[in-house]
């Protein structure tokens, strides 16, 4: 039976697909028909189509983990937490990669560059599901704190409360 943590870290993974998806899919268009004859943000395309497409595979995997008794002993807790973390910081790379090319912005706007739309489209979907990694790396650590998962340790009891084994 999931419980409401279950149930919040289901709906968690589920909007770090959707996110995870518009954000690769408005890279990849970018990759796809540069614009520009600058080339030199290319490669942050490139990292925000790999971020984006390896965490819409993870997001994926760790919902059915979620709801697979078996798998969540093995990937959660310590896997998770390393995994969320790497996540972490990946999107944050990928997002601020984004943040800093200059043609995109308002006050130095290039009328050549006319994508500016779909790059800013994948860099704001590349910060919310940065913001939606931090919040399933906080859940992982509480998680992996209370003792459930891999490396996780044993269920820790108030005195007097634990379990009568029968």
């Amino acid at each position: 039976m999931a419980n409401c943590a279950h149930v919040s870290k289901l709906v968690l993974r589920l909007a770090q697909i959707i996110f995870a998806l518009i954000a690769f899919a408005a890279a990849a268009s970018l990759n796809q028909n540069w614009p520009s004859p600058d080339t030199s943000i290319l490669s942050a395309v490139r990292f925000m189509v790999f971020t984006g497409v390896l965490a819409f595979l993870l997001a994926i995997f760790y919902a059915i983990v979620c709801c697979v008794e078996g798998l969540k002993r093995t990937f959660s807790g310590l896997v998770e937490v390393l995994i969320n973390g790497l996540w972490v910081i990946f999107w944050m790379a990928a997002a601020a990669s984004f943040a800093a090319y200059q043609p995109c912005k308002y006050k130095d706007f290039d009328a050549r560059f006319t994508r500016c739309d779909v790059f800013i489209t994948a860099q704001a979907f590349a910060w919310l599901s940065w913001l939606l990694w931090i919040a399933s790396l906080a859940i992982s650590i509480i998680e992996m704190r209370r003792g459930e998962g891999f490396s996780g340790g044993s269920k820790r009891y108030p005195m007097g409360t634990a379990p009568a084994i029968v």
